[in-house]
């Protein structure tokens, strides 16, 4: 048998391969014509011998009453998934496939069964993907190539050839504006990198920004890109610094270090952005975590949290900030000795000290990535899980409860990424069919139904006064695409407040969400609904209390 090993270079999450590197390095074996990869890890030795060890809650159980499970698998023979995206909708996701049979799929939230699949070249590595809400949108950036296709046809009608350029380069990290109509994307390079802004009806760049490293340790490549909710800012970083962008113009916001300590420490992920963009989180492989919030002038750091070191420095291999920039959520890789491992899972308040609200361990090796609803109440995390497969690889937490996950899954490997609708209600993971530490191919897909009826939903009090009597008006807007706002009166009852429930019923009468379930006292409320993942058609809400009840009609039209 004639095998050969290769130890490739990689961009985008994935400048793995300069000798001594902090981080990782993915080893690909050509075994008689098909290839396989396992990741080899390269973590900084902590000479001062401190050690913290802490599984403190491994042993969690499931919430009973939460029926949360997976819609559909997919099992890819050849292939690994990498990076995978859902619709803030819900409705479609897209995947990445590479090793063998590189390509990119989109489905639809129903089944497995791809919409459509467009392979891509080969001498590539990663297929780099975004989505926009409504799963109208698809970006792909893949080799040579960064390709826009809608979402009936794998025909794309935007092809941006990198080979144009004389100094090519590898398409690596993207992301789309949420309605698609404005993509950020990297082209990466050994020693620096370019980022281009398109008006995704034009294959013309409306701007462009040349990034050459102040801090050379790690290359030029781009290792990730976030667009902020309200897609104002982008935050993408090298292995070393990151940068703010203006989404829309390329205006350089603010430029730093990843690891201001030890600059050779950096990451090979993505950073957090809050949905306005005043929030940000960065990550690094010493195990540092840290918040700043922007005022008015430059970014102020808020905090810090080390993960303690042990024989070897930990690493924060992940991070997401919720949409209101209040939460920040954080995945580590614990290096217990030379040959054993753990994860973390660590939420805090960006208004805290940088200590954790809550902490999650026991997840068996590197958690590697982690995704929230845009509410903040729902949060994925996807982990490589124990070699021997002892421990899950996907949790799924409601926030506001804590360290108890509502739904664990253990894949037959590891998985390497995850990625939360809007509204929580479909989280997608994708990854390898073996460890990402033992060599082999094969990739994983999983779409998960998400139980969010018990997660508590915005209340705006429009008037606290004591109203005269119960009342539910008719929604605002109504049609709606996809979210509505539905305003009602409570009345003084005999005691300082009552249970109050608001629930959707389809045309059939059946329950389709509870969207309120609160106690409240009298005055006049405004509640919104999102109806992201139901059809179009006609809907009915109906108010509920101990004295009253009324019901009424609304129509969802997308």
């Amino acid at each position: 048998m004639w095998k050969f090993i290769l130890l490739i270079l990689l961009f985008a999450g994935t400048a793995r391969s300069q000798s001594g590197l902090i981080g990782k390095n993915e080893v690909v074996v050509n075994d008689n014509g098909i290839l396989k990869r396992h990741i080899a890890l390269n973590p900084l030795p902590n000479n001062n011998a401190v050690r913290f060890f802490n599984p403190d809650n491994s042993s969690q159980p499931l919430n009973p009453f939460n029926i949360t499970s997976v819609k559909w698998s997919y099992t890819e023979p050849a292939a690994i998934g990498d990076y995978c995206k859902v619709s803030g909708n819900g409705e479609y996701n897209v995947t990445g496939w590479n090793l063998n049979n590189h390509r990119v799929s989109l489905y639809r939230n129903a089944d497995a069964t791809p919409v459509w699949e467009f392979p891509t070249n080969p001498n590539g590595f990663l297929n780099f993907v975004s989505i926009s809400d409504t799963g109208s949108v698809i970006a792909a950036g893949s080799y040579h190539n960064i390709y826009l296709f809608n979402n009936t046809t794998n025909v794309p009608f935007f092809n941006y050839d990198l080979t144009r350029l004389s100094d090519t380069g590898i398409a690596t990290s993207l992301d789309l504006t949420n309605n698609g109509q404005f993509l950020v994307c990297s082209v990466s390079r050994s020693d620096s990198s370019t980022i281009y802004g398109f008006n995704t009806s034009s294959p013309n760049p409306v701007w462009s920004k040349r990034i050459v490293p102040f801090v050379s340790v790690g290359g030029g490549g781009i290792q990730g890109m976030r667009i902020s909710g309200n897609d104002s800012l982008v935050i993408i970083n090298t292995y070393a610094e990151y940068f703010v962008f203006r989404t829309y113009t390329g205006q350089l916001v603010f430029r730093g270090l990843i690891n201001p300590d030890s600059p050779g420490s950096g990451t090979q992920s993505a950073q957090g952005i809050s949905g306005d963009g005043s929030v940000i989180a960065t990550i690094n492989y010493f195990g540092v975590l840290r918040v700043f919030q922007w005022n008015g002038t430059t970014y102020n750091f808020l905090w810090a949290n080390q993960e303690p070191p042990g024989a070897f420095y930990n690493w924060y291999t992940t991070v997401d900030i919720s949409n209101d920039g209040n939460n920040i959520a954080a995945g580590t890789l614990n290096f217990l000795s030379t040959s054993s491992y753990d994860g973390k899972i660590k939420v805090f308040r960006r208004s805290g000290s940088g200590t954790p609200v809550w902490t999650f361990s026991g997840c068996g090796d590197e958690v590697s990535a982690i995704s929230f609803s845009k509410s903040g109440n729902i949060l994925a995390a996807s982990s490589w899980g124990e070699f021997n497969d002892n421990t899950e690889d996907l949790y799924i937490f409601k926030t506001f409860i804590g360290n108890t996950p509502i739904f664990r899954l253990n894949t037959p490997g590891s998985l390497f990424y995850c990625n939360t609708s809007n509204n929580g209600k479909v989280v997608v993971a994708s990854g390898k069919a073996v460890h990402a530490r033992q060599f082999g191919n094969g990739g994983l897909l999983y779409n998960i139904d998400v139980d969010t009826n018990d997660t508590p939903v915005s209340v705006n009090t429009v008037n606290s006064n004591i109203v005269g009597d119960y009342n539910l008006y008719q929604n605002f807007p109504n049609p709606f695409n996809p979210v509505t706002k539905i305003r009602f009166d409570i009345l003084q009852n005999k005691g300082s407040g009552q249970e109050v429930k608001v629930i959707i019923y389809n045309a059939l009468g059946k329950e389709v969400s509870t969207i309120l379930n609160k106690n409240l006292g009298p005055g006049s409320y405004e509640v919104e609904f999102d109806g992201s993942d139901l059809s179009s058609g006609i809907y009915y809400y109906k108010l509920i209390t101990a004295d009253f009840s009324d019901t009424k009609k609304l129509i969802l039209l997308k």
